[in-house]
């Protein structure tokens, strides 16, 4: 724990937040069978390999050091598929958000499914943002000369 640099730390923020948002995704597809995502789990398999990939990011560096290409790879890919997450949410969310903000706004179920999904896309969302900048930093501290 002394070795991690604060991208080690984004990292681990990033991956709680991908936990919480993969979560809240499928949270939001099990409250009515009538708006169930119909892809739900090639969701979660993508969100448990993105959060695997971020468990790699924090791993490898300590062992290979900074911007080892393993670590590199891995942050790509956790992006990559916290992106596909967000976006397949936010587009099979689309009719149920139309019909809440005009004709449907008296629909409760409704309400707490859009509720739900905005907080699984600020989670991923930030969970992107979080290895986006973290991606720049150090993961592990270098050791200083003598």
């Amino acid at each position: 724990m002394k070795k991690f640099g604060i991208a080690c730390y984004l990292n681990i923020v990033a991956a709680i937040l991908g936990i919480v948002g993969l979560f809240l995704t499928v949270r939001s597809s099990t409250m009515s069978a009538d708006n169930a995502l119909t892809n739900l789990s090639t969701l979660i398999l993508a969100g448990v390999v993105a959060i695997v990939l971020v468990c790699v990011a924090i791993v490898a560096p300590s062992r290979l050091g900074n911007h080892d290409p393993l670590s590199t790879v891995s942050v790509l890919g956790a992006i990559a598929l916290y992106c596909y997450l967000f976006g397949s949410c936010v587009s099979q969310r689309v009719m149920l958000i139309a019909g809440l903000f005009s004709f449907n706004d008296a629909n409760t179920m409704g309400w707490s499914i859009f509720y739900t999904c905005i907080g699984a896309w600020v989670c991923l969302l930030l969970g992107i943002l979080l290895l986006v900048i973290g991606s720049f930093l150090n993961s592990v501290k270098e050791p200083k000369a003598a």
